[in-house]
C-alpha cells in the first residue's frame, strides 16, 4: 500500500534532516531570570518558547504552555517580575540529534506530546530548536499521518507508531 511516510526498511531517495529546517537563532534565558523577561522575549521575537541555559549547559525550556500551566493558572498573586524561570521551566526537555530525519522528529513530538525539540550535535552541544510549525512548513502530510496512527494506536492495544 502506498503511503506518504516510508515503511520500515524502505529508504526514500531524499530525506530532510532536522538540521536543515531547525532554527539556529536560539533565544535563551537563565534559570534565575524572570517570567517577565521570558514573556518580553517571546513577544519581541514572536516565538513560543525560550531555551534555558546556564554557563553553556542546557537546563530546560520555557514554552507558552509552561507559562500558562505553571504561572498564570496558579494564581498565587506573584507578579511576573517575582517568579523565576526555574519555577516554571520544563527541566528535562526532549532532545534530538541534528542528523535525524524530520519524520522521526515528528514521531518523537507526537509520542512525547510536545511541539518543540531541542537539537544537539554529536558533541551534545545545543545547536538549535525545531518546532512542529517548522516541520509543517516543509512536510504538512506528516502530522496527519502521525495523528491518525496515534489515534489508532490508542484504540488498539499493542499497536505502535513505528
Amino acid at each position: 500500500m502506498w503511503s506518504l511516510l516510508p515503511e520500515k526498511g524502505d529508504e526514500p531517495k531524499f530525506r530532510l534532516k532536522v538540521s536543515e529546517i531547525m532554527n539556529r537563532n536560539l533565544i535563551t534565558v537563565t534559570p534565575q531570570d524572570t517570567v517577565f523577561k521570558v514573556a518580553q522575549l517571546m513577544s519581541e521575537h514572536n516565538i513560543g518558547s525560550v531555551v534555558v541555559m546556564e554557563r553553556g549547559v542546557l537546563r530546560g525550556i520555557v514554552t507558552e504552555r509552561d507559562l500558562i500551566s505553571r504561572y498564570i493558572a496558579k494564581k498565587d498573586g506573584r507578579r511576573p517580575e517575582e517568579v523565576k524561570v526555574e519555577e516554571v521551566m520544563t527541566k528535562e526537555p526532549v532532545i534530538v540529534r541534528d542528523n535525524i530525519d524530520i519524520d522521526e522528529a515528528a514521531r518523537i513530538m507526537v509520542e512525547h506530546n510536545v511541539r518543540r525539540l531541542i537539537v544537539v550535535n554529536s558533541d551534545k552541544k545545543v545547536v538549535g530548536i525545531v518546532s512542529s510549525r517548522d516541520i509543517l512548513k516543509v512536510a504538512p502530510h506528516i502530522w496527519f499521518i502521525l495523528s491518525e496512527r496515534l489515534r489508532l494506536a490508542k484504540s488498539k492495544k499493542g499497536w505502535s507508531l513505528v
